[in-house]
């Protein structure tokens, strides 16, 4: 299982947070982001190309920053759960105080279960791309995907 539970935790898929001084209202957070990390949210925001500001950091040799960004801090629970499905999670569970934790591929079946239990009342939705065409849904008279 992977879980998301700060913004810290975006930072292995891509989303890298590095102030909130950057914001002119105290209140987005400055990201930089790695080609994996603007895919992520490429898909959440179901935009074609993400038009990004000048990175501010170099990131590694191996996985550079292409650029920067601003989210909101109610942001994190929604690009968490795209991070997560992205990454190869068969499912994803946010829970009511936020959190969002993945079920892997590779996890035993009884791990939705595990969780249901452990977390009891706080599981607030489950999120899976198993709709007619991933992560967004195909039209049935037609065949064209939305």
């Amino acid at each position: 299982m992977k879980s998301i539970h700060c913004w810290e935790d975006l930072s292995r898929f891509g989303i890298v947070p590095l102030t909130g001084e950057a914001c002119g209202l105290s209140y987005r957070i400055l990201c930089d982001v790695t080609a994996a990390g603007k895919k992520v949210i490429e898909k959440a925001l179901d935009v074609a190309q993400l038009g990004l500001r000048e990175n501010w950091n170099h990131g590694s040799p191996d996985d550079p920053h292409v650029g920067c960004v601003m989210l909101a801090p109610e942001l994190l629970p929604f690009l968490g759960v795209f991070a997560l499905l992205e990454s190869g999670c068969r499912e994803v569970w946010l829970t009511k105080s936020r959190q969002v934790v993945g079920i892997e591929a590779h996890d035993e079946p009884d791990q939705a279960d595990s969780l249901k239990r452990y977390c009891g009342d706080d599981l607030a939705r489950r999120f899976a791309y198993a709709g007619t065409a991933g992560d967004r849904n195909q039209h049935v008279m037609s065949g064209r995907v939305h």
